[in-house]
């Protein structure tokens, strides 16, 4: 019997390798970015954007979706992180690990079609925030 409050369902594993699955193009991308040959500020500050704007999108599903934090730390690789992302927790400076390449990337497609914000403020601006 689990100790969580809310006990993983079922399927917790299907789930977890489809996040991992949906999440490897992305993770490629980014790994192609930190072996490419830029200055270092270069790569961190293009890193620092992706992920920005990752977590800025996620943010914005949780609260809208009132999603439980507890089920979604079931489904990834290191629950810390959704904890960090949705403004539960903080990263510190000693939260360096290695990424692993993912095993094979599933096929995504967008459910709605919607125009792409080129930055965090271009975002904060379609959401009501002012630049």
């Amino acid at each position: 019997m689990s100790t969580l409050p809310n006990p993983a369902p079922a399927n917790a594993c299907d789930s977890s390798a489809l996040v991992s699955s949906l999440a490897a193009p992305a993770i490629l991308a980014s790994r192609s970015l930190f072996m490419a040959g830029f200055s270092d500020e270069l790569r961190i500050a293009t890193l620092i954007e992706v992920a920005g704007a990752a977590a800025a999108l996620a943010r914005q599903i949780a609260l809208a979706g009132h999603v439980d934090l507890r089920s979604v730390m079931l489904q990834v690789t290191t629950p810390v992180d959704a904890r960090a992302v949705l403004g539960r927790g903080a990263w510190l400076p000693t939260m360096v690990r290695p990424i692993p390449a993912p095993a094979r990337p599933a096929e995504v497609r967008p459910a709605v079609s919607r125009t792409d914000s080129g930055t965090q403020l271009d975002l904060l601006a379609t959401i009501g925030g002012e630049r």
